[in-house]
């Protein structure tokens, strides 16, 4: 997946819910595109912190095989 199309997803006004799907099976959602740092090779997903601890998980944009646009939450 392109940094440029990732981009062009997290800059929409408002910004939708986005699913990451990748070549492994996993699965991302994207609630807050103020969450999303994002680079040409990598793109790096931090988690709401539960108290305990921080989280985050750093993606390679080769692994990326498809991005859904999900309904906005209810």
């Amino acid at each position: 997946m392109r940094e440029l199309d990732i981009r062009r997803l997290l800059e929409r006004q408002p910004c939708p819910r986005l699913r990451l799907h990748l070549t492994n099976g996993l699965t991302f959602e994207i609630h807050d595109p103020d969450l999303v740092v994002l680079n040409r090779s990598v793109m790096e997903l931090e988690f709401p912190s539960d108290q305990t601890r921080e989280r985050e998980a750093v993606i390679s944009l080769l692994h990326i095989i498809w991005i859904e646009v999900l309904p906005p939450a209810s």
